[in-house]
């Protein structure tokens, strides 16, 4: 019996491509799992009408970890068109998988590194290495767009608010922190 269960995401396009490639890696460094394909994205969406099946998420529930490829989405009006003609007409939404995964598992910080590599000339410049720590659940970042901005939105950008206690509760209360409205 594998060691770990990892829910298997390849979501649409590229993500098949990384996902192919990440199997070659961890192979590789003999990681001992069990990779358990979850339907998620644009197909499934087209087919389903949800991009992100129930199924899916249950199936993430039991797993240890995930391991997540990419998605398509497409404006409203386009994502009703893409339907299968049994489900046009029947007011589906299309949602982000992106935002329910975040929001159903409580992904709530984005880690996003910077580093420079030596000799590498792409670098910007030399000696970098900063991380930038990001809410991923709250106001327009989180996908849940509106306007215009309720208060709580803006008090999810001040520090020392409630909801941004959770960087403070990992210990990252003094590093960079971003949020993109």
């Amino acid at each position: 019996m594998a060691r770990y269960k990892i829910a298997w995401l390849p979501g649409d396009g590229v993500g098949n491509e990384v996902m192919e490639a990440a199997k070659i890696v961890l192979d590789k460094i003999n990681f001992d799992a069990e990779y358990i394909h979850g339907d998620i994205g644009w197909e499934v969406w087209k087919t389903e009408g949800d991009a992100f099946p129930q199924r899916t998420i249950e199936m993430m529930k039991s797993c240890d970890a995930g391991l997540f490829g990419a998605i398509t989405s497409k404006p409203k009006e386009e994502a009703e068109r893409e339907l299968i003609p049994e489900l046009q007409g029947k007011n589906l939404v299309y949602f982000s998988p992106i935002v329910r995964m975040r929001q159903e598992f409580n992904l709530h910080t984005n880690l996003r590194p910077c580093r420079a590599y030596p000799g590498n000339p792409l670098n910007y410049k030399d000696n970098i290495d900063i991380a930038i720590f990001r809410e991923n659940t709250e106001g327009m970042y989180g996908g849940v767009e509106f306007f215009p901005l309720p208060q709580d939105v803006y008090d999810a950008l001040d520090r020392n608010h409630p909801k941004m206690k959770k960087f403070k509760n990992a210990g990252l209360e003094n590093i960079a922190m971003s949020t993109r409205i």
